[in-house]
């Protein structure tokens, strides 16, 4: 299972790395909505780093952490694939549930 979460991680991370390459190709020029979908990225990017310090620490501290990011994280991604309908959506939201679930175990 440790192994499984670690992939995981590491899925989440290069999907906000594709997440924030792909804004530059999206928008031509520098727009608050650029800047929000960048974002998005860096946010899943550091979700992935905060999972990444759990994954090597295995302290309460950093536990209790990441179980507030993963949670919310999964929540945010779930409702916004039920609301958008979009591939890339639920791919994201179907990574933070099991990134979540394996963090939990």
């Amino acid at each position: 299972m440790k192994t499984l979460y670690l992939i995981t991680i590491i899925i989440v991370m290069a999907l906000g790395v594709v997440h924030s390459a792909l804004s530059f190709k999206k928008f031509e020029h520098f727009s608050a909505e650029a800047f929000w979908f960048f974002s998005a990225g860096l946010v899943l990017i550091f979700a992935g780093i905060a999972n990444l310090m759990h994954y090597q620490l295995q302290l309460p501290l950093s536990f209790r952490y990441c179980a507030v990011i993963n949670i919310l994280l999964a929540a945010f991604t779930v409702l916004l694939a039920v609301k958008t309908h979009l591939p890339t959506a639920l791919l994201v939201a179907i990574f933070s549930v099991i990134m979540t679930f394996l963090m939990l175990l």
